[in-house]
């Protein structure tokens, strides 16, 4: 199968296969796999916002009282539900393991293998 993105031709990831680890198929980093609904890349977007917000109070070492540490907390545990809900429903319909670092190019559209360090680790073991 093949999918078409701005007019280069990208194989996609067919998952029809049986596999003993799901690391073996994975694609080199930067493999595009699919393209984004324009629901996936809105909510893609919204998660990054919460993420980088999250990221920077972690950054400014605020202390919190009690009742404001609870807020935060399920602030937090919201975001992490709302983040793994999408990113199971997009595995899901890409037919590729949760596992697999993912990404969405929330401004134009492909889906994407993101950073790992597997195949670093195969070369340095041969």
């Amino acid at each position: 199968m093949i999918n078409r993105i701005r007019n280069k031709l990208i194989p996609a990831q067919e998952m029809g296969e049986e596999v003993d680890n799901i690391y073996a198929i994975l694609p080199p980093p930067g493999t595009i796999i699919e393209v984004a609904t324009e629901e996936e890349m809105e909510k893609a977007a919204e998660l990054e916002i919460r993420h980088m917000a999250f990221m920077r109070l972690q950054e400014m070492n605020i202390q919190f009282d009690g009742a404001s540490y609870k807020e935060l907390l399920k602030e937090f545990q919201d975001f992490e539900t709302d983040s793994s809900k999408f990113w199971r429903g997009v595995a899901s319909r890409l037919s590729v393991p949760y596992e697999w670092p993912i990404r969405i190019d929330y401004a134009n559209g492909p889906i994407y293998v993101g950073e790992h360090d597997l195949y670093e680790e195969e070369e340095n073991k041969g």
